[in-house]
């Protein structure tokens, strides 16, 4: 199976851009499955030493601006994709997992400047440890468990003409390209739908996390490095609205705004005009059962505060079981 080495995704500046005049990385077929080993966000500086604090020990990378923080691998060309179609990226796997980090950033959180929340606005580094399977964090005298649920924090396909910060981009001109969305739906098993606008779709993938809670909140997740396994698919001559997730579960429409209201109000949009283009539903019946059935839901993936333009990322979910059955 070709795979991307983990010295060449990050370090470079090329690993912190999404910009379709990169040479690509890798070239692949449609269908053919490939690996691509990814650092963490913060380039693996706060897991060698957890001492450190970020953004205050993170030189070279925090001297730039925006920092060089979230380093990505890609471009990967997939034979066959043009401007107008659509990238289908199924996550077969995500292994070999370190052991994580998850920090406070000063000034850059929901809480910030707040009298008596001070210690939330320090920086602050912990270490996540992964055994088996399960998370466990350390924190005073008290230790914390949880099973590890991993995803691909940023994945995105090359703009047609902009050069993009990886770290402060949700999405550039046009949202179905896709960018920093840190979507926990994006795991494994899920399959991924993105714009093509170049000829390859120019895919970019990084930013790995073991778990993370909705909403991201301090803005920062369980932030680690690993494997990860792919496959692309190309699907001709589509143009979406919004980026789109298919899991063993659900139909999800992604989309990212503030205020929160209007982003939710655009990804069901987008949700009820894919079900009833692909699906046979009409307008209202799929209004009325995202309204009547439980298990429906609207998500806040990412509600970072402070952090420059980064946009609340939400999805609305419509569950498997109600699609009619072929």
């Amino acid at each position: 199976m070709k795979t991307i080495p983990l010295a060449r995704n990050y370090g470079s500046p090329s690993n912190y851009v999404f910009d379709a005049r990169t040479p690509p990385v890798l070239r692949v077929a449609s269908g053919e499955e490939f690996c691509a080993e990814l650092q963490d966000a913060f380039n693996g500086a706060l897991r060698e030493d957890p001492a450190r604090g970020q953004p205050r020990d993170l030189a070279p990378y925090t001297d730039r601006a925006p920092f060089w923080y979230n380093p990505v691998c890609g471009p990967v060309y997939v034979e066959g994709a043009r401007r107008g179609d659509v990238l289908a990226v199924t996550i077969g796997g995500i292994d070999e997992l370190t052991d994580g980090t998850v920090t406070t950033v000063p000034h850059a959180h929901h809480f910030a400047g707040m009298r008596g929340w001070e210690e939330t606005d320090e920086s602050y580094t912990g270490l996540v440890r992964h055994r088996a399977g399960v998370a466990e964090f350390a924190y005073g005298n008290h230790t914390h468990r949880w099973r590890l649920q991993p995803f691909i924090g940023t994945i995105a396909t090359a703009p047609d003409y902009e050069s993009l910060s990886t770290l402060p981009t949700n999405f550039g001109s046009v949202m179905a390209c896709g960018g920093n969305l840190d979507c926990c739906d994006i795991r494994p098993g899920a399959t991924v739908y993105l714009q093509s606008m170049n000829d390859g779709g120019l895919l970019f993938v990084g930013d790995l996390h073991a778990s993370q809670g909705d909403g991201e909140l301090c803005g920062v997740a369980d932030e680690v490095s690993g494997r990860l396994r792919l496959t692309c698919r190309v699907v001709k001559h589509q143009w979406l609205r919004n980026v789109r997730v298919e899991t063993p579960e659900a139909l999800v429409s992604l989309y990212c705004y503030r205020p929160m209201e209007e982003a939710f109000r655009q990804a069901v949009r987008d949700l009820i005009l894919w079900l009833e283009q692909d699906h046979g539903f009409t307008k209202r019946e799929a209004y009325l059962l995202a309204s009547a059935c439980p298990d429906f839901r609207l998500r806040a993936y990412q509600m970072c505060a402070g952090i420059g333009r980064v946009m609340t990322t939400v999805g609305a979910e419509f569950p498997r079981y109600l699609l009619p059955t072929r």
